[in-house]
């Protein structure tokens, strides 16, 4: 009976591998997961007759989807890289007169986003046109909030100083002195003063994005993000892509569609080298915010690291870790790696798009 069922296994295996021409008569039969597998290879390797996704964009979204679920990230880049050389997606998915009638979401100009590096020079203007579409939406929908998030973080806040080299803050003093009022001549003596210290350093910002293919989604609003912070005078931001090597586009552009379309994105993660990248590009780690945006499924050695992080929070850096920045703040992440960052002060977490203004307003009321 076992050595019946190791046959059948082994029948379906070589089912899925020669396709369905390969049993005709439909002897071998399949599980369900098996066959929606079988249909997944059909479509990329089928004749003419067989695969493909005829003139239906919906059918070439599916399969995508359906890729992605059923196999590897390396699996899913290989057959990627076939469908568009053998059934010539790329052309029939990104078609002008489609596109116009496509709505566009964050699942669709993921996928586009992830396979911009096969797109073919004729596709890819329309293909920008579409995630523009998208982006301007998520532009519309942040812009304000993130503008006001600042102005009420960056807004100045007296501290007890010393008078001598301070810019005064006369409210706050007299209000806090005002128990040292003197009757007799009228005069209150302050015993604490309150101002704003000489010599303002403008405070920097850091996104730092993980690029990997499970975090294209929040790559997708980090990238609109960061192109409305880079266009405010009163913060300077910095805008770091990573997966082993690092992809710095801090004031290279303004569009958050151009961003997205210079950066490859998949691969590895080293988070490690991210982090000291971005600790050499700071200049005032005690006025420097560091929002990581990843699931922190690290690649490189963990010792890497957890030196990196301590290198940043023993700076006096603030360093926040967003496990996602995405329409509704689901992720899978790492565990093991969280746990590091939270034993050192870093607790990670999820968030959305729609809460980051209101966080980003809170720590830089900290700074």
């Amino acid at each position: 009976m076992f050595g019946n069922v190791i046959e059948e296994i082994v029948l379906s295996r070589w089912k899925l591998i020669l396709g369905q021409s390969a049993d005709p008569t439909e002897e071998i039969q399949l599980t369900g997961e098996e066959e929606r597998i079988e249909k997944l290879l059909q479509t990329a390797y089928g004749d003419r007759q067989t695969g493909g996704f005829g003139k239906s964009s919906a059918k070439v979204r599916k399969w995508l989807e359906g890729i992605r679920e059923h196999f590897s990230p390396e699996v899913v880049s290989l057959m990627q890289k076939d469908v568009l050389e053998r059934q010539n997606a790329s052309e029939m998915l990104l078609e002008a007169e489609l596109i116009e009638k496509i709505e566009p979401d964050i699942q669709l100009v993921a996928i586009i986003i992830s396979l911009q590096e096969l797109l073919p020079d004729t596709t890819r203007k329309v293909a920008k046109d579409l995630v523009a579409r998208l982006v301007r939406k998520i532009e519309e929908k942040l812009r304000t909030r993130i503008q006001h998030a600042v102005r009420r973080g960056l807004s100045p806040r007296s501290h007890e100083v010393n008078p001598a080299g301070s810019l005064i803050d006369w409210k706050k003093t007299i209000i806090r002195n005002i128990k040292s009022y003197q009757p007799e001549t009228a005069q209150i003596i302050p015993e604490r003063w309150f101002g704003f210290y000489k010599g303002y350093m403008l405070k920097e910002l850091f996104l730092v994005i993980d690029k990997s293919e499970s975090m294209i989604s929040s790559a997708i609003h980090a990238s609109v993000i960061g192109a409305i912070l880079a266009s405010l005078k009163s913060i300077r931001t910095h805008i770091i892509f990573f997966d082993t090597e690092i992809q710095d586009v801090t004031d290279k552009y303004r569009d958050p569609v151009d961003i997205l379309f210079s950066v490859p994105m998949g691969g590895g993660t080293d988070i490690g080298r991210a982090l000291n990248y971005t600790y050499q590009q700071m200049r005032y780690p005690k006025r420097s915010l560091v929002f990581l945006i990843s699931d922190l499924d690290e690649y490189a050695p963990l010792d890497d690291l957890e030196s990196a992080i301590n290198r940043i929070t023993s700076s006096g850096c603030n360093l926040e870790a967003l496990l996602t920045l995405n329409e509704d703040g689901k992720t899978e992440f790492n565990h093991k790696v969280a746990t590091m960052f939270q034993t050192r002060g870093v607790r990670p977490y999820s968030c959305t798009a729609d809460k980051f203004p209101d966080i980003l307003c809170e720590r830089l009321m900290k700074l």
